[in-house]
């Protein structure tokens, strides 16, 4: 992802232009006929083809721009183009494309917060690494009373840690107590008693839940993750979290109701399933945060988000994912407006765009800004279309 990150923002592409898409592939909509977000894809291409019309642009960058399009329709056509390696959920493609310059570049992603098709000098890439990010290096263990697995997972795929894949053998008892191993399991022997059997059953169960957690503090050191999730039964999924160490216990993101048997391309799905739900409840604290703070705190609206872009202050972008504003880019100092009236004295060429909420974006992330797409519909009411919260005070528009 890296390679591909550093090889687009070093792009050159004048004198032409570089379309960027980012499109949302919803799962239900693969059964579709045509699948719903061939149709999204088109509408969007047909509206980019009628701003363009209204733009006097070079004929060769036009006609590469058209090429551009053509490729992108063909390319969602193929059906094999949209699947994930080893049968991977793809819930979104980020595409960018330059045809005069040779340029085709498609990476699948696990989510698509926002549909794009940008046409522009740059192309929009900040996004990738953000949902690379986003999404961060996770540590998923599937459990029993017996057994334990370990998986990392991130925006590439999942892979088995398998050196650290144990089976439990034997077992190790407390000092008094004696038991034998029958085709059923470890029972006491006769005139045990029924309360060393649960002392042995406790013992097992708590032997079983350090060895878990020592693998995993040996895997955070030499494979360090963002997030720990776990998918066990209710009594261990419970007792799991008391044997962590600290700092493995900041970062533990819950469960998922996984176990030993399902595949693991379900197991990718319901690690992201599980992320989406904590991006959601991250939304709610965010948006609580902007409610709360003193106005010179925030920036509501995209008139003050634009003046926050300007002075570099967005700390976190909010932004309702169907919210969209028509807006310019002024050059060389690229600064954004709403009209015309506000280009610079040196602006020497105005570039129209659809939807400046799209450069926002960019601009923010390459500013080093959190993003928070908003999709509730209290948060979105909070947000009126696009809001940030400041890095410092800002007077208010």
């Amino acid at each position: 992802m890296r390679g591909i990150y550093q090889k687009l923002l070093g792009f050159e592409v004048e004198p032409y232009f570089v379309t960027s898409l980012y499109l949302t592939m919803l799962p239900q909509e693969r059964a579709d006929r045509p699948p719903g977000y061939r149709i999204r894809l088109k509408t969007m291409i047909n509206q980019i083809k009628h701003w363009l019309d209204d733009h006097e642009i070079d004929p060769a960058a036009r006609e590469s721009v058209e090429k551009d399009f053509a490729q992108l329709e063909a390319f969602f056509a193929e059906p094999s183009n949209t699947l994930g390696t080893n049968s991977l959920p793809v819930r979104g493609m980020a595409v960018f494309a330059c045809s005069a310059k040779g340029l085709f570049e498609a990476v699948p992603l696990p989510y698509v917060e926002r549909n794009t098709l940008v046409v522009d000098r740059t192309p929009y890439v900040r996004r990738l690494l953000a949902v690379e990010t986003d999404f961060g290096t996770n540590l998923l263990v599937v459990f029993d009373h017996r057994d334990a697995y370990f998986y990392l997972v991130d925006i590439q795929g999942i892979r088995e840690m398998e050196s650290f894949h144990f089976k439990r053998e034997r077992e190790v008892l407390p000092p008094g107590v004696h038991g034998v191993r029958t085709p059923s399991g470890m029972r006491a022997i006769h005139g045990m008693g029924e309360r060393n059997v649960q002392m042995l059953k406790l013992h097992e169960q708590q032997q079983h839940l350090r060895h878990i957690a020592s693998a995993i503090l040996e895997l955070r050191r030499s494979h360090p993750f963002d997030r720990l999730l776990i998918g066990a039964p209710d009594d261990l999924a419970s007792a799991l979290p008391s044997y962590l160490h600290d700092y493995i216990r900041r970062v533990y993101a819950g469960r998922i109701p996984v176990n030993d048997k399902t595949p693991l391309n379900t197991l990718y799905e319901q690690v992201l399933d599980r992320l989406m739900a904590l991006d959601r409840e991250q939304e709610s604290a965010l948006v609580q945060e902007l409610q709360g703070s003193v106005p010179d705190r925030v920036a509501r609206g995209i008139e003050s988000v634009l003046q926050a872009v300007q002075w570099g202050n967005i700390r976190v972008l909010l932004y309702d994912t169907d919210y969209s504003i028509p807006g310019y880019v002024f050059y060389p100092s690229g600064t954004l407006g709403l009209t015309v009236d506000e280009a610079p004295a040196d602006t020497d060429h105005i570039w129209h765009m659809p939807d400046i909420v799209d450069t926002v974006i960019e601009r923010a992330l390459e500013q080093g800004a959190q993003l928070e797409p908003v999709q509730s519909p209290e948060g979105r009411n909070a947000i009126q279309g696009v809001s940030a919260l400041l890095r410092y005070p800002m007077p208010a528009l």
